[in-house]
């Protein structure tokens, strides 16, 4: 999985919030932990468009089985309505979460140019199904891996909680993506179907643009290209959004307790 930066594209923004942004604690003090050792790599985004990661929940139902290897390891999951595939002028490159009934949160570095996005949302299946809605206007953190995209429309499915608080370190986390299921050639095993994986919270490090990122290791699987801007999730809220990965053991999720008050104003303000 992996994460890159959109540019900015300006567009009418409607006012007010359709839906306000549900914030979530995932009991944890609000104080940082302490640092990790080492950070991951490259953006965790992909595609022969973009190039350079997900979390991991209860399925009502197993999708279709397609005999890839989801994310790197992992396996493969069903989607809630607020997970969407990031689409560049067509071609998907990245993953996202619905935050609001107007709003998608993903990284920065897979929105970051001048491009045409549209977001295919509550599907598993990366190229069929959902509900598909396109960027009004696009946010970009000035400091960190994150970018809050208005929808041109309202979409009528359930958002998803976004975490205040760290998550302790020792946590388990679910990661979420389309992302590739290979080390080599991204763009050439890209998941048709939604992934997940198990990873562990090490403390903090930092994302690609050096903003405050949680560290996560791998229990069963770790984020490629393509999950970019993808959700770190614990009991359903979002702690991190996918920003680099090593494609071994370890992958940078950019802490959304960091970036709480940003997140809200984004929203808030378009």
């Amino acid at each position: 999985m992996q994460v890159r930066k959109l540019s900015v594209r300006a567009a009418a923004c409607a006012a007010g919030l359709a839906t306000t942004l549900a914030l979530g604690a995932v009991g944890q003090a609000t104080a940082a932990p302490a640092p990790a050792s080492a950070p991951a790599d490259t953006p965790a985004y992909t595609a022969a468009a973009h190039s350079t990661a997900g979390a991991v929940g209860t399925t009502a139902a197993s999708p279709k089985k397609t005999g890839a290897q989801p994310i790197i390891g992992g396996r493969e999951t069903q989607a809630q309505p607020y997970h969407a595939r990031v689409l560049q002028n067509g071609q998907g490159i990245c993953t996202a979460t619905l935050v609001s009934a107007r709003h998608i949160l993903t990284a920065k570095h897979c929105v970051d140019r001048s491009a045409q996005y549209t977001f295919r949302i509550g599907s598993t299946y990366a190229s069929s199904g959902g509900t598909m809605a396109a960027a009004a206007r696009v946010t970009l953190h000035p400091s960190a891996d994150l970018a809050m995209v208005r929808l041109d429309r309202d979409v009528t499915l359930t958002p998803a909680k976004i975490a205040s608080t760290y998550p302790q370190t020792g946590t388990n986390v679910s990661v979420y993506g389309w992302g590739a299921t290979c080390r080599d050639n991204e763009s050439t095993c890209q998941s048709p179907v939604l992934k997940t994986a198990a990873m562990r919270m090490t403390g903090l490090t930092t994302d690609h643009y050096g903003g405050t990122a949680i560290a996560l290791q791998g229990v069963d699987g770790v984020a490629a290209g393509g999950d970019s801007g993808g959700p770190a999730m614990v009991g359903g809220t979002v702690v991190g959004v996918a920003s680099t990965s090593d494609r071994q053991s370890r992958s940078n999720y950019t802490a959304t307790a960091a970036y709480t008050n940003w997140i809200q104003s984004a929203a808030s303000n378009g």
